[in-house]
């Protein structure tokens, strides 16, 4: 193309629609937020494999021994429905901490259909020795918060994974929208 001749901007269509997701009709600010989450989403993944690691145990089942660790027991739906997985993966990840005697299982006295998840001394063991680890790692991620900003970010981050749950059963129907099409 000659120097002289204006180059034609090429113009990307916009990936959201509501007004108060768009500046000057421009989707680049919500954009940025989107790549912002999801490098900082990867920031989180990377602590939690690392908090694992320290451990011995993987990602998934971090997050089963801190949910878990936190109560007087839970049942594996009440883990899968909290981390947002399928209680069959809940089942096998949980049943490897149980084979490590990291969690104890015993059939809920209520409903023997039921199977719940408790803590016992070596989850404690662990927990005592990752503890200095969470809290310098966790001291640094969120050094941005105040109390004020910690609570408002944590009612917004609630309210946004239920709308991330609407948003993948829904993006479930559109691609099989897609494929039939």
């Amino acid at each position: 193309m000659p120097e002289s001749m204006p180059k034609k901007r090429l113009s990307t269509p916009l990936t959201v629609s509501r007004r108060s997701l768009l500046a000057g009709g421009s989707d680049e600010q919500f954009r940025g937020l989107i790549h912002d989450l999801i490098a900082y989403g990867h920031r989180l993944d990377a602590c939690r494999d690392a908090f694992a690691a320290i451990i011995g145990v993987s990602g998934a089942q971090y997050e089963i021994l801190m949910l878990v660790s936190r109560t007087d027991g839970l049942s594996v739906g009440e883990v899968a429905a909290r981390l947002h997985r399928s209680g069959a993966f809940i089942t096998i990840e949980a049943n490897r901490l149980v084979e490590r005697g990291i969690l104890d299982k015993a059939a809920d006295p209520a409903d023997g259909r039921k199977v719940i998840l408790t803590r016992n001394r070596k989850t404690l063991q662990l927990l005592e020795h990752l503890a200095p680890y969470q809290v310098r790692i966790n001291d640094v991620l969120f050094d941005k918060l105040d109390a004020k900003r910690f609570r408002a970010l944590r009612a917004l981050a609630s309210e946004l994974v239920s709308s991330g749950d609407r948003a993948v059963s829904m993006l479930d129907y559109l691609l099989r929208e897609a494929e039939a099409a």
